[in-house]
């Protein structure tokens, strides 16, 4: 009979440890608070998109200088088909007090048509800023504001039209395409002023959200070759698109094979 008891209680001992076990593990995971946890994944992310976006940068532009030596390649043997092929480098001011560079590449092709792949990035205030915002700051000797709210936008456009030769070593282009944008929408909420011994915070709490969307692209160049491999050209751009819409004024130096006509 002991040993029946005895056997028995064995049997129902690694049920009890188990229960032990899971009640444990229960109690552990109450410590991790889900501020913590959405603390770390904020952190993530951020860090992730910085990376994301640098790298997509530096693989756009060797995707665009890898296209120029392939064109250009091209057109030495194909002088019909591409009459003219150049990068663009530039940048200049943009509307909502914001600045813009820009890299392309650019080529004039048969019956004077143009096709054009380029990158943009603006710097810009965000649509909707309050006339009344202030930066917080904080007083140390000096006064350190806080960040200013700027929309980082990135956009990579599609664009073909007409070439108009003005000169020998003049031109001028129309272009209309599409645009993948890539941005930030902000909501800004009035919040009082909150004032300690060295810190004074913002009147508006600000809310930022990325948005990627369509775009649709209007542009104008002038371009002056005043060599056969390098030259200057100005323009102006458009683009449309649901996040907020930039205007803006380029001058560009651009460099590859102009065509430039001989004298007669």
């Amino acid at each position: 009979m002991f040993a029946s008891l005895k056997k028995t209680t064995d049997l129902h001992k690694p049920k009890i440890e188990i229960r032990q076990l899971q009640i444990s593990i229960i109690k552990q995971t109450n410590y991790v608070k889900p501020e913590n946890l959405k603390r770390a994944y904020l952190t993530f992310k951020n860090c992730f998109m910085k990376i994301k976006t640098k790298s997509l940068i530096q693989t756009s532009v060797f995707l665009l200088l890898s296209c120029l030596v392939c064109f250009v390649t091209y057109s030495q043997s194909k002088e019909t088909t591409i009459k003219k092929i150049y990068l663009q480098v530039g940048g200049g001011p943009a509307s909502q007090d914001g600045t813009v560079s820009d890299f392309g590449i650019q080529a004039v092709l048969k019956n004077n048509w143009t096709a054009t792949v380029s990158y943009q990035s603006i710097e810009m205030n965000p649509k909707g800023l309050p006339a009344d915002y202030k930066q917080g700051y904080t007083f140390l000797l000096f006064t350190f504001y806080d960040e200013f709210p700027t929309n980082n936008m990135n956009l990579f456009s599609f664009t073909a039209g007409k070439f108009f030769e003005t000169g020998r070593k003049t031109w001028f282009t129309t272009e209309a395409g599409f645009s993948i944008v890539n941005g930030e929408k902000m909501n800004f909420t009035p919040q009082p002023i909150v004032q300690d011994f060295l810190y004074s915070s913002s009147n508006y709490s600000v809310r930022k959200e990325d948005k990627t969307t369509i775009g649709a692209m209007l542009k104008a160049d002038f371009n002056w070759a005043f060599l056969p491999f390098l030259g200057l050209g100005a323009g102006a751009f458009a683009n449309l698109n649901s996040i907020q819409s930039p205007v803006g004024f380029q001058l560009k130096l651009i460099c590859g094979w102009m065509n430039r006509k001989s004298k007669h």
